[in-house]
């Protein structure tokens, strides 16, 4: 045995008799100041909790920090308050592996925690995408809950190694910045589904939840059993949301290998059916390819089983860009009633509110997102979407340039900024984006309807005529109600009648019948509404948006 090997021995404390007997206080008390003062207790998991054991240098530098350790601590649900729901952040777990291409399986598993926490009703929890940002970030834990609005934050890191993993967790009352509960497991990577069932019964205990049988079942439902299928899961996430063809590839083949490995699996085939719908919100395909491979994997999902809240929002989504605005409400509500807090659906669902024309439906939607996923620029700017539907103009201003400020290389959102400059003549500010587009998406379908926005004002003013839609547009605007209202848009300020008629005609059959907005609110289309055509239009949208259920 080596010198550091005799060292690692001496210093070791095995099982809680010994921790306790190191401490001088009993095995209930030490058990405790684990679980909500952050002793540093290690254990061994092998599918099921293994031995405990604890080094006294660890013990020693605790004790240096918590030199009152009997002193009397609110209980959890108390200090929130008897009206409010207990909130968390579960924020980026560290990657501590040699190897930086870990990363994925240290966000994987960070992803995995919020997931099985957000199935609980009586907890509130800040979305992924939120709590991401304060990656690496050098704040303080009341400065992270402020921002994120969470009482409690969850952190840890993990360290892969070969066949071995230590995953470290603790949980942190950030308006007292003091530990409720850190804990360190050690075992090998097929352990991580124990290890993550661990942690998250474990904020369930501090912050004093009851779970429903349903959510007791949820809680141990892992959906995919093997590691290996896990590991390309959590891989093909990472590369699916990147927006661009080569990861979206990517992410689809490594999918396909998990179903290679475990054959049927609805968890890998809503993931799946997702990466093929991403071509569209990337812009990339707006054919009828990744749809038609969407709804292959959601007839899989749901031959095998009840739905679950992940191909209820799959099939919710294909029902969208299949301009089922309806049905897609359908099963976004029935999502929401397995998963409360997913920022996913719940920005779906309020879209397919807002234009299908009811406004106030989306308004509590809107609420509930905004206070799990407050920092995601989308999320910032719905509110102002809400807003303009009504009339608000002005309102939409700030937060649409909120949005491009905080995402610029994204293509959808400086065209956003672009239409909403527009709506409220400012085309003193639009050259400025449209040249500053970044070169790697210029070409984007995005970046072309700024730049047909943009040269309609510019061309009616001097007489030129507007140049033919790429074959990229046409394809966009045909799709989606989107691109429609805003090509839509763009011909009618150029004086262009007929074509703003035929592509606003395309935007109510994919979906926006939200008749206040085009027959009163958007001046875009100011020239058009003593048309014939305009009017008998504006009557099709109203009776579908009054015969809409919500």
């Amino acid at each position: 045995m080596t010198p550091a090997a005799d060292a690692d021995r001496a210093d070791r404390l095995d099982g809680w008799k010994q921790i306790a007997v190191y401490l001088q206080r009993g095995v209930r008390t030490v058990r405790r100041w684990e679980r909500e003062e952050g002793l540093p207790v290690h254990r061994h998991v092998h599918r099921v909790l293994g031995s405990v054991y604890a080094y006294r240098p660890e013990i020693d530098a605790w004790q240096r920090w918590h030199r009152d350790l009997d002193r009397p601590r609110p209980s959890p649900r108390a200090a929130e308050g008897p009206a409010r729901v207990p909130s968390i952040a579960v924020l980026s777990f560290a990657n501590l592996s040699a190897d930086p291409e870990n990363a994925y399986f240290a966000d994987g598993l960070a992803d995995e925690i919020t997931a099985d926490l957000s199935r609980i009703r009586a907890l509130r929890v800040i979305s992924r995408t939120s709590s991401a940002t304060f990656r690496g970030a050098a704040k303080d834990a009341r400065a992270i809950g402020r921002a994120l609005g969470a009482r409690y934050l969850l952190e840890g890191s993990v360290r892969r190694a070969g066949g071995r993993l230590r995953v470290a967790a603790r949980l942190i009352d950030a308006d007292a910045d003091s530990y409720l509960w850190a804990e360190t497991f050690d075992g090998g990577v097929e352990d991580v589904f124990a290890i993550q069932e661990r942690v998250a019964r474990v904020v369930v205990g501090a912050l004093e939840l009851r779970l429903t049988s349903d959510e007791e079942r949820r809680l141990l439902d892992r959906g995919i059993d093997d590691v290996h299928a896990y590991t390309c899961y959590l891989r093909a996430r990472q590369q699916g949301w990147r927006w661009r063809r080569d990861a979206i590839d990517q992410a689809i083949q490594l999918l396909r290998n998990g179903l290679a490995i475990v054959g049927e699996n609805a968890r890998l085939y809503a993931a799946l059916g997702v990466a093929h719908l991403q071509y569209r919100e990337a812009g990339i395909d707006f054919g009828e390819a990744p749809l038609a491979e969407a709804e292959a994997c959601a007839l899989k999902i749901f031959a095998m089983g009840p739905a679950s809240a992940a191909a209820l929002q799959l099939r919710g989504w294909i029902h969208y860009a299949r301009s089922r605005v309806q049905h897609a409400v359908h099963d976004l509500k029935s999502a929401l009633d397995l998963e409360p807090n997913d920022a996913d659906t719940l920005l779906l669902l309020s879209n397919c509110y807002l234009i299908s024309g009811h406004v106030a439906a989306a308004r509590p939607l809107l609420e509930r997102v905004a206070a799990i996923d407050p920092l995601t620029p989308l999320t910032r700017c719905m509110p102002a979407w809400a807003s303009l539907l009504e009339g608000d103009r002005a309102a939409a201003l700030g937060a649409y340039g909120q949005m491009f400020e905080m995402d610029p290389g994204n293509p959808m959102a400086r065209l956003f900024y672009v239409w909403v400059l527009l709506l409220n003549e400012r085309e003193d500010a639009i050259p400025g984006l449209i040249a500053s587009f970044p070169p790697e998406v210029r070409d984007t379908v995005p970046a072309q309807v700024a730049r047909f926005l943009a040269g309609s004002v510019r061309r009616v003013r001097d007489g030129l005529p507007i140049p033919p839609l790429s074959p990229e547009v046409q394809a966009a605007a045909d799709a989606t109600d989107v691109f429609a209202r805003f090509v839509a848009g763009g011909y009618a300020r150029a004086g262009d009648a007929a074509s703003a008629l035929r592509w606003l005609e395309v935007a109510v059959d994919r979906g926006f019948v939200n008749h206040h907005f085009l027959a009163r609110v958007d001046p875009s289309f100011e020239s058009l509404r003593r048309e014939p055509r305009f009017v008998r239009l504006m009557d099709v949208a109203r009776d579908r948006q009054e015969r809409f259920a919500v």
